[in-house]
């Protein structure tokens, strides 16, 4: 390996021999490592230290490129003076390596015209082997590792280990990108639902104002006729009022915007509350509606706002999903934990759909969901509300018999 011509290593073949017969405890243990990590530039930083160490070298760096420049992403040891640092594609061996895809050795880097040098004037190195990151087909870098001027160049010995640590690499960066990638897409998505949302709140809040002006008569009298159909008006603007907001709990719910304000309160009268919204919808629907809350006072610190919409979402889903029968409130104290149970004797679920009937926009039934109407948000919301809670729902049912949905939560924070 003399001289500033590269040449490349034995066949991967052959690199994979070695791997199973020599060093394999090492690499075993760098590929845990890899393995358990999902974060792209700790990744990174494990690769180099890797390559560092197996290779015997006295620095290591992670080159990215694109068809005209690369940047040093990730260095260590001698190469850290060189992070961050771009330069030429071009005449570098980087572009060696993304042409043939395979590791490439010189024996003396700072003995000629290179365009790293040129980027970091001040960069001595002597040997250096660099090696592709390939996963499925893309080459998603070049790993670097070099020694001290005058020190003895890469053997064969050491591109096989180098060529075999990159190669578990990139798979498991190919795994964190897309990883990246879904995040990424999650996040706009819940942007794109925020600010739809908000859009429509305004209009809808103006539309409800107007409604209201209506309603009472302000402007004029109107016919019965014309107060039936600014009722209707009304109701779905209230309908639609309900989804936005699901969508924007979602979407705090998501991004981790929830706050907790924590007051003090008597869960009777967050009982009683929730059984004022709730009782107009089962009188509509010609369901009873019964409530009990025990003798003795159950005080609780908690967010009582947050409690008040996981019950009137569970006791509205008991309500819509129940066509005959009744519905049920109850609250009791269980030690230091305040349980609300919602019961019905609706449609009940099946064992097999539960664990899907918390999921985000989820529907067991899509002819239900035409008939009834929804997003498929209350149960998730509900569910991650009494979690930022430190509670939990617990779900009792049976097909064709009915449902119970219990919160427990803590009693005090």
């Amino acid at each position: 390996m003399a001289g500033d011509d590269p040449r490349r290593a034995p066949s991967l073949s052959d690199q994979r021999t070695y791997v199973a017969h020599d060093g394999g405890d090492a690499l075993h243990s760098i590929v845990r490592q890899l393995a358990a990590e999902t974060d792209t530039r700790s990744l990174l930083e494990i690769l180099c230290d890797a390559g560092e160490r197996q290779c015997d070298g006295t620095g290591a760096a992670v080159v990215r490129a694109n068809t005209v420049e690369a940047e040093v992403v990730v260095a260590i040891g001698a190469l850290e003076v060189a992070r961050g640092k771009r330069f030429s594609l071009p005449g570098s061996l980087a572009r060696e390596v993304l042409r043939t895809r395979d590791v490439v050795s010189v024996a003396d880097f700072s003995g000629a015209d290179r365009p790293l040098l040129k980027a970091v004037p001040g960069l001595r190195i002597g040997p250096m082997l660099l090696g592709p990151l390939i996963a499925h087909g893309n080459i998603l870098g070049v790993i670097v590792v070099t020694r001290e001027p005058h020190e003895r160049g890469f053997d064969a010995h050491e591109a096989h280990c180098l060529r075999a640590i990159s190669d578990y690499a990139a798979l498991a960066l190919w795994k964190a990108e897309l990883l990246d990638r879904a995040h990424a897409a999650e996040r706009a998505k819940s942007r794109f639902l925020t600010t739809v949302s908000h859009e429509l709140r305004t209009p809808l809040t103006a539309l409800a104002g107007y409604g209201e002006l209506l309603a009472d008569q302000v402007i004029g009298p109107l016919s019965e006729s014309q107060l039936d159909v600014l009722e209707r008006m009304r109701s779905v603007t209230a309908h639609l009022t309900s989804v936005i907001e699901e969508v924007l709990a979602f979407s705090s719910l998501d991004e981790g915007r929830e706050v907790v304000r924590f007051t003090d309160f008597l869960a009777a009268d967050l009982v009683r509350a929730t059984a004022a919204t709730i009782e107009p919808l089962a009188r509509q629907k010609h369901l009873a509606f019964h409530w009990s809350v025990p003798e003795a006072p159950v005080r609780m610190n908690s967010d009582v706002d947050k409690i008040r919409q996981i019950l009137v979402n569970i006791a509205g889903n008991a309500v819509k999903f129940t066509d005959r029968g009744e519905v049920r409130l109850d609250l009791t104290r269980d030690g230091d934990e305040v349980r609300f149970s919602v019961s019905d004797t609706g449609i009940g679920i099946h064992a097999r759909d539960r664990d899907r009937l918390f999921k985000p926009f989820a529907q067991l039934d899509t002819t239900l969901t035409r008939r009834h109407g929804g997003t498929g948000l209350g149960l998730y919301i509900s569910r991650s509300l009494a979690e930022l809670l430190g509670g939990r729902i617990e779900l009792e049912s049976e097909p064709g018999v009915g449902s119970r949905f219990t919160i427990v939560l803590p009693a005090d924070r």
